[in-house]
């Protein structure tokens, strides 16, 4: 079975090696836990070894997302290169040298499902990050929603691809999130806890498909290198 890196040894290590390609991944975090900076280290980790990868980001324009992932580790252009990087935001029609997919998004750019969906009808990416999927449950039907997880599953599997979802926990009920979890062959959860004087990070697997999940708990920090995480886990 192809595995699929992170980026963090630590969590690839208690997976077994990393993620199971052909795998549909949703990260559910409360705010400020560091899904986003989770979500850097596996584009990053698909770009500097010849991948590519697509990053769509909802909230944050190209040019935001460009300065954050460069914040943590100063990716020259030869590795930039096997990034798309795409936003739904409305300053996207305005940045210029777009691949490819940018003309496709920007063609169905009020129906982003449809834009997807073009998007990988003509390409192949093996690393996929939807940042934030928040996005969809708010503005689409739970229908629609479930239709697109479809769509990405197939993708995944058909290209041995994974696809990271980022979800922001506490904003829908919970049947909502549970619908998202259970058509997802992978749940990750990452909370905060605050303990005496300190927020804790906590990384849970909650589901995997294909691999054993691990059953306790990691504990991570961010620092200026990204995401830093115990090697070792902690039964919490």
């Amino acid at each position: 079975m192809k595995l699929v890196k992170t980026g963090i040894l630590p969590l690839d290590t208690q997976l077994g090696g990393g993620m199971p390609a052909g795998s549909v991944v949703s990260v559910f975090e409360e705010p400020g836990a560091g899904a986003d900076v989770l979500s850097y280290h596996f584009t990053v980790e698909g770009a500097t070894h010849g991948e590519n990868v697509f990053y769509l980001a909802t909230d944050d324009s190209s040019e935001e997302i460009r300065e954050y992932i460069n914040l943590y580790f100063d990716l020259d252009e030869a590795v930039w290169e096997n990034i798309t990087l795409l936003s739904l935001r409305a300053s996207m029609q305005q940045e210029e040298g777009e691949k490819d997919a940018k003309d496709f998004l920007r063609k169905t750019i009020y129906d982003p499902i449809g834009g997807i969906k073009t998007i990988l009808s003509h390409e192949e990416f093996e690393r996929v990050v939807i940042n934030n999927f928040t996005y969809f449950l708010a503005n689409y039907p739970i229908e629609d929603v479930i239709a697109l997880i479809d769509v990405l599953s197939n993708y995944a599997k058909r290209n041995q691809s994974v696809v990271m979802l980022l979800v922001t926990k506490g904003m829908f009920d919970p049947r909502t999130e549970t619908t998202v979890k259970h058509y997802s062959d992978g749940v990750i959860e990452l909370t905060l806890k605050e303990v005496e004087n300190e927020v804790q990070r906590r990384l849970k697997v909650v589901k995997f498909k294909g691999i054993l999940v691990p059953k306790a708990i990691l504990r991570y920090e961010l620092t200026d290198k990204g995401i830093k995480m115990e090697s070792v886990m902690r039964v919490l």
